[in-house]
């Protein structure tokens, strides 16, 4: 019995020390974090990088995915990288918002309502907020987008601004646009939640109505809680992996560039595959809800009221100067 004990011991030992070497083969380690589930459409875009990668660095560059919030809201994963305990994340704008509150203006209401204003507004803007980000100590390595944002409703149609009056619309923490909004309109008393309180938010009815991309809204599990849609499309949604500044530099040349090829063809692959996806959930959820169609003259009282809400972010939000770029490349009226 003390031989076969023994002998189980080093057996025991030697897999132990087989699991070790396996779990340590890569020569190098990036730590990364999302809060999208690694079954959705953008976990599935990662992990299809994350193979690529591997069988492309030989197993020398691994990529830790941290998925579904594990490592906490977006605000926890800007600290967390700060202070080294994480590489890189996959960041909303919002997220993004934490470095750099500026990078919002991709996403004033009412300024950008398809793909291709986004594109030629966001590859004008793109130098100036990378090194917006850069100054803040971080790098972005690929932007990406989340899905057009309509407005989602239980029980209710919104068609006017005044629909929202004695609402509860959930608004994004750390996201000025969401509270400015509400604040124009009067009455309306928002919920501030992240993205991971709000699953919790509906089934409690808390909220009541959000505004968010029909991909992000359905693969999250909130469009059982609503029946209700607007054809309307307020901003197009987008974000950004982001690394903390050093973190890329320091792995070898060649693993660098191999990372940095991959991860721009990812980018480019996730852009065509996420739009395409969020158009797709955006058809199946019109035959499950009532679609709320406005009138042109509701329509123009959402300008009027957009518009204004644009200048007042203009003047100490964001950076004026950004504002009246993006608004420029629109053809739009500037803030004076």
């Amino acid at each position: 019995m003390k031989r076969f004990a023994r002998l189980a011991a080093l057996t025991a030992l030697g897999l132990g020390l087989t699991v070790a070497f396996e779990a340590s083969a890569a020569d190098h380690t990036l730590r990364i974090a999302s809060l999208a589930p690694k079954n959705s459409s953008w976990g599935k875009v990662y992990g299809v990088w994350q193979k690529a990668l591997d069988k492309k660095t030989d197993g020398k560059l691994e990529v830790q995915m941290f998925y579904n919030g594990v490592q906490g809201n977006e605000d926890s994963m800007v600290a967390k990288m700060k202070t080294g305990q994480l590489d890189g994340a996959a960041l909303t704008s919002v997220g993004l918002s934490y470095i750099y509150k500026s990078v919002l203006v991709l996403q004033l209401p009412g300024v950008m309502s398809k793909w291709s204003e986004l594109d030629e507004v966001r590859d004008a803007l793109t130098p100036d907020l990378d090194a917006g980000l850069k100054a803040n100590g971080f790098r972005v390595v690929g932007w990406g987008d989340i899905g057009l944002v309509h407005g989602f409703s239980k029980g209710f149609e919104i068609h006017r601004p005044q629909d929202l009056k004695n609402r509860r619309p959930a608004t994004w923490r750390n996201e000025p646009m969401g509270p400015a909004l509400f604040s124009a309109i009067g009455n309306v008393v928002p919920v501030v939640v992240d993205p991971m309180e709000v699953l919790q938010a509906l089934r409690s009815g808390s909220i009541n109505t959000i505004s968010a991309p029909a991909l992000a809204a359905e693969q999250l599990q909130w469009t059982p809680y609503l029946d209700h849609v607007n054809d309307q499309v307020l901003v197009c949604a987008v974000g950004a992996m982001v690394f903390r500044n050093g973190a890329l530099e320091a792995l070898p040349q060649d693993l660098r560039e191999t990372f940095e090829e991959l991860q721009k063809r990812a980018s480019v692959q996730q852009l065509n595959r996420i739009r395409k996806l969020d158009e797709e959930s955006y058809t199946r959820l019109l035959e499950k809800m009532t679609l709320v169609q406005l009138t042109d003259a509701e329509r123009d009282e959402w300008k009027a009221l957009l518009r204004k809400v644009v200048k007042g972010l203009a003047h100490g939000v964001f950076d004026k100067a950004l504002v009246n770029k993006v608004l420029k490349i629109r053809g739009q009226e500037l803030v004076d």
